[in-house]
């Protein structure tokens, strides 16, 4: 039996063929999902990772254990080590990273303690950190008299005013009462590489800690009558091995040894819980983003098998008139479709990872790039995917020749001239799906706030928000199938008395097949209307984030000057306080090496309070700037129609240099407090954080000069998070003001330099640290969910392409193979051959050009109708700039040319295949048949 299953593919290899090209991309498709899966966990980790230790300025895979131990129990302090030594170990038992480093802390009480310059009732602790030789360097150094030779840190030097070679006279309780013991600053240190993650505690965070040896250590702790002794002890792990197989193992270890240990704690499972938020979120947005690709390849696959049944089915009859029984002909075909699946899964393992591949390179809709895409691997899971895949295609395609199994000819050839009216089109599912469709549009559109926010906390997105605009371009092709019946039908009765005989003919092929072909319009319109889709879906995402991020920075690179803040108590009690501003000349000189073409400070303060007749406002957002310069240098991203500002936003820096004591402030400050240009309001300044919270220390009256709507730089929406996670949308108000005034009246205050590189140059030209526009739009592009949509969409137009030109050639190939006969009769009643085309270009018009126009239309309204909508999962954030959508003429083309392609060559082959026919021999097959 095998053999003559191998004979029947054989006879129609070139169908079996394209069945297997669509069966091995349906199995890639599937097995893409868990490669996909991990690949971008993986890659959400470390970005998860990384960004903690950027923004919490730590170590991101840390334990840690701080608390006391009892002096009776551990009489020194190599015991204290070994303890804590001991919990490293059993962490790292069951967490199985390796180390990367351990910082190991203790430290005995202290007390009062005199200085010999400094003065009396300071208060210093005895530590001893076993790395500070390895890992700290000694500023200075200089020997002197005394009991003991401790080290201190730059910042206790500098805190306490103290200097090497100087004496501390500490006054330690040695259990019948005080006792004064005196140590030399023999050391200054400062660590070698602040940024090594040995540094949990860093110098300044031990600001009064004076550091010894191991062996004055453990001398001084005789001298103490106190009971415990203090430690801290923070281990360091390599974060890079904690990926999607391991996470959850080590986040429950990591919860037992919370449970178990109180004084046990890590700033890992913080990191851990956001990645299991966001991994949820990624295998929906999979899912809703597969699911649409794979009910295309399903139709394209169930279109070949169809032909490949309806041809033959007089084999399957023959099978049945000769004895074969029902199972026996499924356990065939069951055979057939297995071979088919065995092949298909080879392929589509092999398939699938090169197209995860191809998909995590991509940095934009159909931009594949060189970039590292190592976290994205071969997992295992990708055989099971492939085997379940296999299975559902074997049964997809085997189950429908049950039904073709009746047991009497007469009845096939009653079923075969049947023309029953399909179920959906009888219960009107298309307008019950549509109706559905847009009640779930509305529902979400009115949800878009509470959507945006759910985004925003990390919480699961709803798949059926990305689903509804699939359901309803299955909704709408379904719907056009029955219009376009419903034309067929009106045309006919309408022109059927002054049809030529071709058209005559061709029209009574269209109402009798109506029903039978309204599948291949279906798969047009699903195929034309997806990939529109796809490409404006991606293309606005794309664009409205690399715009957003452009305005939000304001201009080409932007770097943040290090600002020494110099502190005085004076003798009445106040403080005293002066930034030093670093050279700026080094940056002006940047326009003369022709690296810039514009350089400009910008001081800026989001501590400002604002008041104006009888309102206020709190912490506004200060803009100081240059107008000249900074005109020169900034750059303020437009909207897609118009620009955001009723005039040119040089306007608006022209009215606020006529006025040194002016101001422009942004149009929700001027309705908040009632203003118009013209009018008077005042703002205030707080002293440094490092001096006082809450302290105002000068105020300036001002003149409003311009009122804007958007300025460069400048965010109208922030967003705050609170302790549980919950997100809180508030809106920043604009004060923008001269900078030579705000520093005579202020005085100098840290400011950043704001930069607009030539052309042609980019900011490692420049220094290391800067803040550019470019670089933040390629982060935002390798981020894990804009690749994962990229790439699906990538994937998704390109099958779209594939499957809709090699389905609708086919189709039409087959339909005229199946018609051979019909042709043969006509051509045999005296039908010309230009006649045939007619007919056949008449049949194509209605069954193929009408649903692709269809498709691009729906494409088109599904577009307007969804991108804003799903957009939210993108860019949740309201913005001064709202989200436009985009529609890329290059993509229609690509697609209309494919198409258009598809279409002529389909119209070539039938031509020459009606030129190959031969009537004698057609109207021998009608006799034979």
């Amino acid at each position: 039996m095998f053999g003559f299953v191998i004979n029947k593919l054989k006879n129609r290899k070139w169908l079996n063929l394209c069945l297997l090209m669509g069966v091995a991309l349906f199995i890639a498709l599937f097995v893409c999902h868990p490669m996909f899966e991990k690949g971008a966990g993986n890659q959400i980790l470390d970005r998860l990772f990384t960004d903690h230790a950027t923004q919490q300025n730590e170590f991101p895979a840390r334990m840690s254990r701080e608390g006391t131990y009892a002096v009776a129990d551990y009489p020194d302090s190599q015991s204290v080590l070994d303890k804590l030594s001991g919990y490293e170990k059993k962490w790292t038992e069951y967490v199985d990273i390796n180390k990367v480093s351990s910082q190991q802390l203790i430290t005995l009480p202290g007390g009062r303690a005199d200085t010999e310059f400094g003065g009396p009732n300071n208060y210093f602790t005895i530590g001893y950190l076993p790395g500070l030789s390895e890992y700290a360097d000694v500023v200075k150094s200089q020997t002197g008299t005394a009991t003991f030779e401790c080290c201190i840190s730059e910042k206790t030097m500098d805190h306490y005013g103290l200097v090497a070679g100087e004496k501390i006279y500490l006054h330690v309780p040695d259990g019948s009462g005080k006792k004064e013991i005196s140590f030399v600053i023999s050391q200054i240190c400062s660590e070698k590489d602040i940024n090594n993650p040995y540094w949990a505690k860093t110098l300044s965070d031990m600001g009064d800690v004076i550091f010894v040896s191991q062996d004055v250590f453990d001398e001084m702790m005789q001298y103490y009558s106190e009971d415990n002794i203090s430690y801290s002890d923070f281990l360091m792990l390599d974060y890079r091995q904690i990926n999607t197989e391991n996470a959850s193992l080590y986040d429950g270890y990591m919860e037992q040894f919370k449970d178990a240990d109180k004084l046990y704690n890590d700033n890992i499972r913080d990191t851990l819980e956001r990645f299991f938020t966001q991994q949820k979120t990624i295998k929906l947005m999979l899912w809703a983003l597969e699911l649409p690709c794979l009910v295309l390849l399903i139709l394209f696959i169930r279109m070949i098998s169809a032909q490949i049944l309806s041809l033959e089915e007089n084999d399957i009859l023959v099978l049945r008139s000769r004895g074969a029984t029902k199972l026996q002909v499924f356990i065939l075909y069951l055979q057939q479709s297995g071979i088919i699946a065995f092949a298909g899964c080879v392929l589509g393992i092999v398939l699938g990872y090169i197209m995860c591949r191809a998909a995590a390179s991509t940095d934009g809709f159909l931009r594949f790039t060189a970039k590292d895409i190592g976290t994205y691997r071969f997992v295992w899971q990708m055989l099971v995917y492939a085997v379940a895949a296999a299975v559902i295609m074997v049964l997809f395609i085997t189950v429908p020749v049950w039904k073709k199994s009746k047991d009497a000819i007469s009845e096939r050839s009653r079923e075969r001239i049947s023309k029953k009216k399909p179920l959906w089109e009888k219960c009107f599912i298309d307008v019950i799906l549509l109706a559905l469709s847009a009640y779930l549009l509305y529902n979400y559109n009115k949800q878009k706030s509470t959507l945006a926010i759910s985004v925003l906390e990390n919480r699961s997105i709803d798949p059926v928000m990305i689903l509804d605009n699939s359901l309803f371009i299955f909704a709408a092709a379904l719907l056009c199938v029955r219009l376009t019946g419903l034309i067929i039908l009106l045309v006919d009765r309408l022109f059927k008395k002054h049809f030529s005989p071709a058209m005559y003919a061709s029209f009574l092929q269209l109402k009798r097949t109506r029903y039978n072909q309204g599948f291949l319009a279906v798969f047009l319109i699903m195929t034309v209307a997806g990939g529109i889709f796809d490409a404006n879906m991606a293309r606005t995402m794309n664009s409205n984030m690399e715009k957003r991020i452009v305005y939000n920075v304001g201009c080409d690179a932007i770097y943040n000057e290090d600002f020494r803040l110099r502190i005085q108590k004076n003798k009445d009690g106040s403080v005293s306080w002066m930034y030093d501003e670093p050279d700026f000349g080094k940056y002006e000189s940047l326009k003369n090496e022709g690296i810039c073409d514009g350089v400009t400070r910008v001081l800026e303060d989001e501590r400002v309070d604002i008041s104006a007749g009888s309102g206020s406002i709190s912490d506004a957002y200060l803009m100081a700037i240059n107008t000249k310069e900074f005109g020169e240098t900034a750059k303020l991203q437009s909207d897609q129609n118009d620009d955001i500002n009723d005039a040119h936003w040089f306007n608006y820096l022209n009215e606020l240099a006529k006025e040194p004591d002016g101001v422009i402030i942004s149009s929700n400050l001027a309705k908040a407090l009632g203003l118009k240009v013209g009018d008077s309001l005042n703002y205030s300044r707080y002293v440094p954080e490092a001096v006082d919270e809450d302290q105002i220390y000068a105020s300036e009256n001002v003149k409003v000069c311009a009122i804007v709507k958007g300025f460069p730089g400048y965010e109208r929406y922030t967003y705050e998070t609170d302790v549980e996670g919950n997100v809180t949308e508030q809106e920043k108000y604009l004060i923008v003001a001269n900078y030579a005034t705000v520093v005579e009246k202020f005085g100098m205050t840290p400011y950043s330099v704001w930069m607009n590189l030539s052309k042609g140059k980019t900011v490692d030209d420049i220094y290391k640290n800067l803040t550019s526009a470019q670089q933040l739009i390629d982060e935002n592009k390798n981020s894990a969910t804009v690749q994962i949509t990229n790439g699906m969409f990538t994937l998704s137009f390109i099958l779209s392409l594939i499957v809709c030109s090699v389905g609708f050639l086919l189709y039409w190939v087959m339909t005229l193979k199946q018609r051979e006969l019909q042709f043969g009769i006509y051509r045999a009643m005296g039908m010309r051959m230009r006649e045939v085309k007619a007919m056949l270009l008449n049949e194509q018009i209605f069954l193929s050009f009408l649903p692709l126009l269809a498709g691009a239309g729906i494409g088109i309204t599904a577009t307007a109708m969804f991108v804003r909508l799903i957009s939210i999962i993108y860019l949740p954030q309201k913005h001064n700039i709202g989200v436009n959508v985009y529609i890329y003429q290059s993509d229609m083309l690509e697609l209309a040319g494919v198409l258009f392609v598809a279409v002529a060559v389909c119209y070539v082959v039938i031509s020459r295949l009606l030129k190959s026919m031969k009537i004698a021999q057609a109207l021998r097959l009608g006799e034979d048949s």
